[in-house]
């Protein structure tokens, strides 16, 4: 299997960097605090997890933002990362995407890594009060990583 592995690099007040390590690919997206780009990807790894077969997860990152598209999941998942130069425009929202990385991911080791990921988070912030702090008024998303945390193994 090849090695995977999430990271979630908070910045500056309000700003992030995911970071996504498949085998020796490595790709970084920036995200802020207009949008709870955290929560929509421990969302859609709450989604998996329960068996959906597909999710979306979304970054903002004023104006553009970066769509995490999953697609056939079942051992594994197809995942497609894309980049959108304006998200905030009416008229041109979906247009121009950058696919910045795409592959098949074991669905169970997303799901773990997605986990450790916001755990990471949470221990960077000390608590959830303190990540709502940073992130400009945005919760931590700590119901979706108890789902998540019931999924790893004790």
């Amino acid at each position: 299997m090849t090695e995977f592995s999430l990271q979630w690099k908070m910045g500056t007040a309000g700003s992030a960097e995911l970071v996504l390590q498949h085998g020796s690919e490595s790709v970084e997206v920036h995200t802020t605090y207009i949008g709870d780009g955290l929560g929509s990807l421990v969302e859609s790894a709450v989604d998996l997890h329960r068996g959906s077969r597909s999710a979306f997860a979304y970054l903002p990152s004023e104006p553009s933002g970066t769509c995490v598209f999953f697609g056939g999941a079942r051992s594994d998942v197809y995942v497609q990362i894309v980049q959108f130069a304006d998200m905030e425009s009416e008229f041109t929202r979906w247009s121009g995407g950058r696919l910045q990385w795409h592959g098949r991911v074991d669905t169970r080791e997303f799901v773990r890594n997605v986990a450790l990921m916001a755990e990471d988070v949470l221990v960077q912030c000390g608590d959830i009060e303190a990540y709502a702090r940073a992130w400009g008024g945005i919760p931590f998303p700590i119901g979706e990583l108890e789902t998540l945390r019931q999924s790893l193994p004790a």
